[in-house]
């Protein structure tokens, strides 16, 4: 085994361990009672936003494409509860304050970025141009 085939195997390892840490916040932080689900919206907005700009910017250098990658995760991760404070007619940044504090969106947003940016570089080979 060379040395890049172990660093994408040390990727995929951390990738795994961020999105079972986001999973387990996610579950640890819902509230049934009150059907509050932050963490897995979350999880959810995060994949779909990552998902919809990938193709896009996959022939991209992989450097570059990081950036994207991290930022989609994060702007994906926080989508969902704007939408919810939209929907329910609340403040958006007192809805943010509320997942941070409450819903364990502290846990769940940098686990669920580092989680997809530990995946696109076990994922993307590093090519030298």
């Amino acid at each position: 085994m060379n040395r890049r085939r172990v660093g994408r195997a040390v990727a995929a390892t951390a990738a795994v361990a961020a999105f079972a840490w986001a999973g387990w916040a996610a579950h640890d932080n819902a509230m049934p009672e009150f059907r509050i689900y932050d963490g897995y919206r979350m999880m959810l907005g995060a994949t779909l936003a990552v998902i919809a700009v990938a193709p896009f910017i996959w022939r991209w250098r992989r450097d570059r494409s990081l950036v994207v990658i991290a930022l989609a995760a994060a702007v994906g991760s926080v989508i969902p509860l704007v939408i919810s404070a939209v929907r329910h007619h609340m403040p958006i940044l007192a809805r943010l304050r509320g997942a941070w504090v409450l819903a364990g969106a502290d846990l769940v947003g940098p686990a669920v970025v580092v989680g997809f940016v530990c995946l696109w570089l076990a994922v993307r080979a590093w090519t030298p141009n």
